[in-house]
């Protein structure tokens, strides 16, 4: 790696595959709780991921039966009531209100509850387990979902849907949640899929990837198809791809019908 790699103490970071970073939530006897400092030490391994480029995809998982099942709650309980519900600016896990210039892919080997669930939801894609459940039973602590997970969520599989499940904190199976395209994919080993996913990904040329993933984020953005369509081409087409060395290079490729070699640091003097 071209910087130095994050300490870590919640979670194991590995390379299965070229350019693609397993992040692996390691409390599995908490059921993957997040205590406080794991989300500043997931923002950190979230900025090294941006900022290196030989890093492209990251897959996020949990060990044991738990992908993620929320806050650490005898920590909650015990802190200061300001102290209470404090977090990075992108949220829980570093991920619910996470942009970011690498897409990143939930792999949910099992219990996505509370803000687990809330990570899951601004995750890129989400390949699930058959026997992942997921659950939002915060109103049944008497407390509710911050970080506008409730709009994010409404927005993803319907005011109806969301109703269902977060008024009542019932669980959901993965069969309705990939119905309600909460999740992308069911398999039986969601890592090998999600691994197999990010190398497709990483395959591509890194800045197409980036600006591609901007457009997507315009869809959400309230604006119409054409003013998106416009702004999409104004400040990533042309700068980044029309005028990129990538472009050039992925299409003398094509022609010479062999692999693109990209430059992997296509950003270092335009982002």
């Amino acid at each position: 790696m071209s910087s130095s790699q994050p300490e870590t103490t919640i979670c194991s970071l590995s390379f299965p595959a070229p350019a693609v970073l397993l992040v692996t939530l390691t409390r599995a006897e908490e059921l993957n709780t997040i205590p406080r400092g794991g989300h500043e030490e997931l923002k950190r391994v979230w900025r090294w991921t941006d900022s290196n480029p030989e890093i492209l995809v990251g897959v996020f998982t949990g060990s044991g039966r738990a992908f993620c099942t929320g806050a650490d709650l005898r920590e909650w309980y015990k802190a200061l009531k300001e102290e209470r519900g404090i977090l990075p600016p992108q949220r829980f896990c570093a991920i619910s209100q996470r942009r970011g210039r690498k897409p990143i892919i939930a792999a949910v080997n099992g219990l996505a509850v509370g803000d687990g669930m809330e990570t899951l939801i601004n995750c890129d894609m989400v390949i699930c387990s058959p026997k992942a459940v997921f659950a939002l039973p915060d109103v049944k602590v008497g407390l509710s979902l911050l970080g506008g997970t409730l709009p994010l969520l409404a927005q993803k599989i319907g005011r109806g849907h969301t109703t269902d499940m977060v008024l009542t904190g019932r669980s959901v199976r993965a069969e309705e949640a990939l119905e309600w395209r909460l999740v992308d994919r069911i398999v039986d080993d969601p890592v090998r899929e999600a691994i197999e996913v990010a190398k497709s990904i990483a395959a591509n040329s890194p800045d197409a990837v980036w600006a591609t993933r901007e457009g997507i984020f315009l869809g959400p953005s309230g604006k119409n198809s054409l003013d998106a369509g416009k702004e999409f081409q104004d400040k990533y087409w042309v700068p980044f791809l029309r005028e990129g060395w990538n472009s050039k290079e992925g299409i003398a490729a094509f022609l010479e019908k062999r692999k693109p070699k990209w430059d992997l640091d296509w950003n270092k003097s335009k982002l």
